[in-house]
């Protein structure tokens, strides 16, 4: 988005606001000499935070600006104090905060935004791009001081024999060009990788060259060590030897393998007969159980017999011992048959018993035998693994590594050899290569193809517009980034005076290119003094003339955005410029009455020399 100035003031404790006012199209602010024309333009500066200060506060008595700017989204009104770094910001636009904003960047961080970014945004810029400012893409922000040349031409540069526009130290060139290309297409080409200075690329390779001749060094002594190592394998063919003592491993190998199934195995059986061993001994051990049994149920018989038999020999009772009475024989049952049937039984089942007891005990030792056995030679297994097959297998192991070794250590020393060849190679190819080769960016090769064609088409037509004499051919030459005028650069063919005006055309030229071309348009066009020094150097009092044409043009041309153009007034073309659109003020010094309808002394009040 475009802005516009449309108020700057100045104040002071005591004194009366010294304000002008612009309107969006032309502006023109006109006076004798000394009478603050210029200084209206650097308390413009001064707010925008360009200059340190506009005027000296010690003799004129201010010591404040402020500056109102209107954008498409609202007004803006900035106020900066004189030996203050800092801008106050009054704003409701939803995009730019409002408050105190820095005016410049501080290594450490500001605590306030920055009023580089506030004119950014102003001008649709809202995120901070970092543009290429040399040919070995380093990087810095865009700034506005920077795009000022642009569009802001200064009374001490309107007579530069060299282009208005580029900035007076060349190495700032290539900056300049990558931020007018930014404006014109939005592209800081984020792809374009830091390459490094001449004097750095060769400290680099300074510092690579002593690096790989260090290290080439450590790798022959370590190459030189491998060798006397490999000098013990001498005369042994090393791989048919390790292949003897991997085939020796494998039969090792499967020696153990078998051993240990045959292991496991014989594990297996024995858990089994364990299982059997001890199921044969619960049985013997109800066996037992019950052959106590029998042996208690025969002594109770025994017992109950011989009681019988003692029983029987004692007489019975014929009288009562109480009484006297007689007491009539009982018939008594004797158990002694019944007894003796069942001992016999019993007897029997023993008997069967102890045979059955036999079997069981000669089926416990025969178990008993197998476990031994199988647990002997089990252990002549384990035995065997452990000190025959294991042990003999991890010499194998050893010797097979040993020979690895060596075949890595071969390796090594090959690798070694090759890599220190590569990096000579590689170290040659580096310090044989020449920095042409590095990409350099030249921001000039991405101007639009039609870049210089259109510049020259608006140069000559404007050229044509403001009656210039013996107007031939109007180029713009790429190369001093300025106008040639009939195949002549200007130093080269005219004055002072035709350097102020061909320079005010360049910037012509420039807005008028922005206005159709750029993505991002400043909208503003300040120049001052364009007419300084200039001689037309023909006897022609034509109103197309140069000097009245030049000011015609700016009268017809105030659609393309705000002009504030500062002039002398005896230098003063006769145009009705108020009724042309334009606004006027004119600081008189009381030597004259002014013609137009704002005028006063000076631009500061009470300050009668500035």
């Amino acid at each position: 988005m475009a802005f516009y100035i449309t108020k700057v003031t100045a104040t002071g404790p005591g004194k009366a606001p010294a304000t002008v006012t612009f309107r969006k199209g032309l502006n023109l602010i006109c006076g004798v000499s000394d009478s603050g024309k210029t200084c209206v333009l650097k308390c413009i500066q001064f707010a925008m935070g360009v200059i340190k200060k506009p005027f000296e506060k010690e003799q004129t008595g201010y010591d404040s600006v402020s500056l109102d700017i209107m954008t498409p989204d609202g007004p803006i009104h900035l106020s900066r104090i004189l030996g203050k770094n800092v801008v106050n910001v009054v704003t409701e636009i939803a995009s730019i905060d409002g408050g105190n904003y820095d005016i410049d960047y501080k290594g450490k961080g500001n605590k306030n935004p920055v009023l580089n970014e506030l004119w950014l945004k102003v001008i649709g810029i809202h995120k901070l791009p970092m543009i290429i400012s040399t040919q070995d893409f380093t990087r810095q922000r865009l700034k506005w001081n920077t795009l000022m040349r642009l569009f802001w031409l200064k009374e001490q540069d309107i007579e530069n024999p060299k282009s208005v526009l580029l900035p007076s130290t060349p190495t700032q060139h290539p900056y300049f060009f990558a931020s007018l290309l930014y404006l014109i297409t939005g592209d800081n080409y984020p792809n374009g990788e830091e390459q490094d200075k001449d004097e750095i690329s060769k400290a680099k390779r300074d510092a690579v060259r002593q690096f790989v001749n260090s290290r080439i060094s450590h790798m022959s002594k370590k190459r030189e060590e491998l060798q006397k190592a490999l000098s013990a394998y001498n005369n042994l063919d090393v791989e048919e030897e390790m292949q003897k003592l991997i085939d020796n491993l494998s039969e090792t190998e499967e020696a153990i393998a078998a051993a240990t199934e045959e292991s496991k195995d014989l594990l297996s059986t024995l858990l089994n007969l364990k299982e059997k061993e001890a199921e044969t001994k619960v049985t013997h051990s109800h066996f037992q159980a019950l052959k106590s049994q029998y042996t208690a149920d025969i002594k109770r018989l025994t017992f109950i017999v011989d009681g019988e038999v003692h029983l029987h020999s004692v007489g019975n009772n014929k009288k009562c011992p109480f009484c006297d009475g007689s007491i009539p024989p009982a018939e008594r049952k004797s158990y002694i048959e019944a007894s003796k049937s069942e001992l016999n039984r019993i007897i029997t089942q023993l008997q069967g018993l102890a045979e059955s007891e036999n079997d069981v005990i000669s089926t416990l030792n025969e178990v008993r035998n197998k476990i031994k056995n199988l647990e002997e030679r089990r252990s002549e297994i384990e035995k065997w693994i452990e000190t025959e097959l294991a042990p003999q297998a991890d010499k194998l192991r050893e010797g097979i590594q040993q020979y690895r070794s060596y075949i890595q250590l071969q390796q090594e020393s090959t690798v070694l050899h090759n890599v220190s060849q590569e990096w000579i190679t590689e170290l040659q190819k580096q310090e044989n290569s020449e920095d042409l080769d590095k990409p350099k960016f030249k921001p000039k090769e991405h101007f639009p193809v039609d870049f210089n064609s259109r510049i020259d088409e608006i140069a000559y037509s404007i050229l044509t517009d403001c009656k210039y004499e013996n107007l031939n051919t109007a180029h713009f030459n790429m190369g001093t980034f300025d106008l040639e005028i009939n195949g002549y650069a200007k130093e080269d063919s005219h004055g002072k005076g035709y350097w102020a005006f061909i320079n005010t055309v360049l910037g012509l030229t420039f807005r008028q290119y922005l206005h159709e071309e750029a993505i991002y348009k400043p909208g503003i066009f300040v120049v001052d003094t364009p007419l300084l020094g200039l001689d037309q150097g023909v006897e022609d009092n034509a109103p197309t003339s140069m000097r009245t044409a030049l000011f015609q043009y700016f009268i017809d041309n105030q659609s393309e955005g705000q002009m504030i153009v500062v002039e002398n007034t005896k230098d003063l073309p006769e145009l009705d410029y108020e009724a042309g659109g334009a606004k006027v003020i004119e600081f008189t010094q009381d030597k004259y009455k002014s013609k137009y309808k704002e005028s006063r002394y000076g631009f500061l009040h009470d300050v009668y020399s500035n």
